[in-house]
């Protein structure tokens, strides 16, 4: 985007491929910078498939754009084509709910965009990535990886739980958008969601979900009659979270200056707020304990057995053996724990190559 001043006012020339942010309250939200550049517009396209947006929001900025707004989902947008081509010669703009370069989708559109020779900017805007910290007191560098859970059964809600298992052994934060589709208006509604994360702790077993596992749930986040509840999930299976779009956080190690924000914010009662990371971490703790007693016995008798046979061709892997369960123990008081679970199972590996290869049965 350039700029130059008239004057007291600011003169924007446009690139020919705008994305411009609409921010979560819709025409309300619009910025004024992104507002100037739309009005300059040739064509001006309006995705609504990354979250619903009411007819009468839609019906907001045509009136106060005062051009005719093109809505497009999905498919239009990943194709790309078509935007590509019209800014070759026309000034082109993408408005998106929240921040534009949140969706990966857009990113690639503005990538294969500059690769084809157009000029690109990208008017940001607020989403509710970025809002959440500030509505929850939770602090903005302790959330993790963010995860979207979906109706699909299976692998998709295996990455929900693996993603979340990772960030509460690092004490982080996990935000969960849930599925939202244009095309069929559907939402991912809270208590499914709920739901499935407890069916997910019968399939995999690590200690993440249960009816006590604390979880915020914020609702129309940036509207007027946005809503946040937090509790344990259980409490939380009745409750009423009205319309879309909703988002689940899963807290992981709490700061205390968090656990005031919570309690002065959302008026969660002190003994309700769970620290969702030590239950994970206490199982680790046992689990990586019980795994490298196993593979120090397994490796013993496999010392023992070599040493009877007067075999030392295996001296070298088993100190690699002992290294590793070292670094596992060493990594697991460091409250390092994902090094500490990789490190035994290297250990393991080792002598299961001995097992698998034929060179020396082992004893587990």
């Amino acid at each position: 985007m350039y700029l130059y001043r008239k004057g007291k006012y600011s003169i924007y020339l446009m690139c020919p491929l705008t994305f411009i942010g609409l921010g979560l309250r819709g025409a309300e939200s619009l910025t004024l910078q992104g507002l100037n550049i739309i009005k300059e517009a040739d064509v001006i396209y309006l995705e609504v498939y990354t979250s619903p947006l009411s007819k009468s929001s839609i019906n907001a900025i045509q009136e106060l754009i005062g051009k005719e707004v093109k809505i497009v989902g999905r498919e239009f947008v990943e194709d790309g084509r078509v935007i590509i081509n019209q800014a070759k010669t026309h000034k082109v703009v993408l408005i998106s709910i929240g921040d534009p370069m949140i969706a990966t989708t857009h990113m690639d559109l503005r990538i294969r965009a500059e690769m084809s020779g157009v000029k690109t900017q990208v008017i940001h805007n607020a989403s509710i990535l970025t809002a959440l910290p500030g509505e929850t007191g939770l602090h903005a560098y302790k959330f993790g990886k963010i995860v979207t859970m979906t109706r699909s059964a299976s692998t998709p809600i295996a990455t929900v739980y693996q993603t979340t298992y990772n960030n509460l052994l690092m004490g982080l934060h996990t935000i969960v958008l849930l599925e939202y589709d244009y095309y069929s208006n559907f939402f991912l509604q809270p208590q499914d969601a709920l739901i499935n994360l407890l069916k997910s702790e019968d399939d995999f077993k690590q200690n993440v979900f249960n009816q006590d596992t604390f979880i915020i749930v914020a609702s129309r986040i940036g509207n007027s009659n946005q809503k946040l509840l937090a509790g344990k999930l259980n409490s939380l299976l009745s409750q009423d979270f009205g319309n879309p779009p909703h988002t689940l956080i899963i807290p992981g190690e709490l700061h205390f200056t968090e656990r005031e924000a919570l309690k002065a914010l959302l008026k969660v009662k002190d003994e309700e707020i769970i620290d969702n990371s030590n239950k994970v971490r206490r199982m680790v703790i046992s689990m990586v304990n019980k795994y490298v007693e196993k593979a120090k016995i397994a490796l013993n008798k496999a010392r023992d057995k070599c040493k009877k046979a007067f075999d030392n061709r295996f001296n070298l892997l088993f100190e690699n053996v002992e290294c590793y369960l070292s670094d596992s123990i060493r990594f697991l008081n460091e409250g390092r724990f994902e090094l500490a679970i990789l490190s035994v199972g290297y250990a393991e590996g080792l002598l299961d190559s001995l097992r698998f290869t034929g060179q020396l049965e082992i004893e587990w």
